[in-house]
């Protein structure tokens, strides 16, 4: 997803110039762009594969020309590629999840026709569902499509939960596309009705058959001198802090390696701080993401300090320990906090309430939509 769209066009384009058999180019492309180049004779044909994952009616939103119905493509490999490695192991998680290849992170029927699957509920019941982020959409949307009423409370003014701020730097277009995608579907279903701005205290006064719990997990606070002058990573992505140039990263997971190449992208000064011993270790993001992630950080020289603390935040600098006992002061204009995230359910599972999402266990866009289906499908 860290590249560019249309990545390896001018490449390919090249190489046709030199080669007399056909030439296709595959690699975040864009459907225009690849039409012009094929209309121009640069390349022959257009590659395209992930995409039929996402969505497998893309052909068919094409020819009658309702791109905004395509369910978009995030590159995130989740569910396609599902490989992880850290620290020079090659796979980091369990063989029999990684051994289901083509599947996909967005769309849990892909692969998955046997066990997620649009069928008509027996009873029909009004269901609520607290938490408009994606994984409390994609619950809404298959208990509508079984039958159910569906009413969906969100306690902001928009739909999209914390993807909105995971979407926000300038390479998650498509990101941004799969938040507009869930709101028009959304909105497409008859028989959801969405109140914003409405947040819920007691689960008990809903007036609802089955109460679906999707809403999500608060950052981790740091409990070290001074970590309250510090950024909390949403806040950064959403544009609500501005930072300074030197900007020091706590936390080397997905969330604080991309925001530490969107400050570099900027123009900015980032350095990393991770108590692991490597960036990303977590399993269920894909090598091909984080070894671009570690690579980048490696080739343009980002200072990256593995198997490092935090001991305190201070003034124009952040002081570090390493994993041999040394210490170190880093100069830091600006320091931000991405530490992981606590689920924050507002009522626990049992009976006819149900926890999904980062609600029941902080995961990621797979996690939180597959989840939603194995709920939504026992209703």
């Amino acid at each position: 997803m860290y590249m560019p769209q249309n990545c390896n066009l001018e490449d390919v384009a090249h190489i046709k110039q030199f080669v007399d058999i056909p030439v296709v180019c595959a690699g975040r492309m864009e459907p225009e762009v690849g039409a012009q180049a094929i209309a121009e004779g640069r390349i022959d044909a257009m590659g395209v594969a992930r995409q039929f994952l996402a969505d497998p009616a893309w052909i068919t939103k094409l020819i009658e020309d309702r791109t905004e119905d395509i369910k978009p493509c995030i590159c995130c490999h989740a569910g396609c590629f599902n490989f992880s490695s850290s620290k020079g192991h090659y796979n980091t998680q369990d063989l029999t999840d990684t051994m289901g290849l083509a599947r996909c992170a967005i769309n849990a029927e892909t692969m998955q026709s046997t066990k997620h699957y649009i069928k008509p509920a027996k009873k029909q019941k009004k269901i609520a569902v607290i938490g408009g982020g994606i994984g409390g959409m994609e619950a809404a949307i298959v208990c509508a499509k079984r039958g159910h009423t569906v009413t969906l409370y969100e306690k902001t003014d928009r739909l999209g939960g914390v993807f909105i701020a995971a979407a926000a730097p300038d390479f998650k277009e498509k990101d941004k596309l799969l938040i507009a995608w869930y709101e028009r579907e959304v909105a497409r279903q008859a028989n959801i009705t969405v109140k914003l701005n409405t947040e819920i205290a007691d689960v008990k006064s809903l007036d609802a058959d089955e109460i679906i719990v999707a809403t999500g997990a608060k950052a981790r606070k740091l409990p070290i001198p001074g970590a309250d002058g510090a950024i909390e990573a949403i806040d950064y992505l959403l544009g609500s802090r501005e930072v300074g140039d030197r900007v020091v990263v706590i936390g080397g997971g997905l969330t604080g390696c991309e925001i530490a190449y969107d400050l570099y992208l900027k123009g900015k000064q980032p350095t990393i701080v991770e108590m692991q011993d490597d960036l990303i270790t977590t399993p269920g993001i894909c090598l091909a993401n984080t070894s671009f992630l570690r690579d980048f950080f490696r080739a343009n020289q980002v200072p990256v300090h593995l198997e490092t603390s935090v001991s305190e935040i201070g003034d124009g600098k952040v002081a570090i320990k390493h994993k041999d006992g040394g210490t170190e002061t880093v100069a830091a204009d600006s320091v931000i906090l991405s530490v992981g995230y606590v689920p924050t359910p507002i009522a626990k599972k049992g009976g006819h309430v149900h926890v999904i999402g980062d609600a029941a266990s902080v995961g990621n866009l797979r996690t939180a939509i597959w989840g939603a289906w194995d709920v939504a499908m026992k209703l």
